[in-house]
């Protein structure tokens, strides 16, 4: 079996010192994939910020999903996106703008009506206790499972993941993890990033 991505989900909240140079860091810490994930600003905003992430994304060659904000990242030229299920219900031809489109799901319900929408994989969560979602109970690893058995396309885990846990992984089909907090915390990335792609192996 391939090697299971490790996807980094930024949360600029989390990082202490300048936001770019911890996304540098990032990209050249051996990940798979970057979501920039700042729903919090304006469309303005996050078009002034993706512009600059795309291009350390580019100098790594690592992928870069733009999140949410589906008129600024055609604006920017780029076609790899990650669109939240509201969205897509608003836009349900989303996919024919993008190369890769993905969505968030929590439910085989949510999962069905993310295919339906052509998405190429979806990330699922949360699996772990996450700083997110403090007040929801975690889906967990049965709940994954049977999705992984329900789905037509790729699934990431998300949610509380971390080179502890990252283990719990290596022996489903998933194709991939998303670390978000960790990896925004975190000041020696590669080291990191390097035991939980460690840990994560068959």
């Amino acid at each position: 079996m391939w090697d299971k991505k490790i996807v980094a989900i930024s949360d600029r909240k989390c990082v202490e010192g300048d936001f770019l140079k911890h996304i540098e860091q990032l990209t050249k810490a051996n990940i798979d994939a970057l979501v920039l994930r700042e729903k919090d600003l304006s469309e303005f905003e996050y078009y002034d910020l993706a512009k600059e992430v795309l291009k350390i994304c580019a100098k790594s060659k690592i992928p870069c999903f733009l999140h949410f904000f589906d008129r600024e990242c055609l604006k920017l030229g780029h076609r790899y996106f990650h669109a939240p299920l509201c969205l897509l219900r608003k836009e349900p031809k989303l996919r024919k703008y993008f190369h890769i489109l993905g969505s968030s799901v929590h439910s085989k319900e949510e999962l069905l009506e993310a295919m339906n929408y052509k998405v190429n994989y979806a990330f699922v969560g949360h699996i772990f206790q996450s700083s997110s979602k403090m007040n929801l109970m975690p889906k967990g690893l049965n709940f994954l499972k049977q999705m992984l058995e329900f789905s037509k396309i790729p699934l990431y885990a998300i949610g509380g993941i971390n080179a502890e846990n990252i283990a719990e992984f290596k022996d489903l089909d998933v194709a991939g993890v998303c670390m978000r907090e960790i990896l925004m915390r975190e000041k020696k990335l590669k080291d990191y990033v390097s035991r939980c792609r460690k840990n994560l192996k068959n």
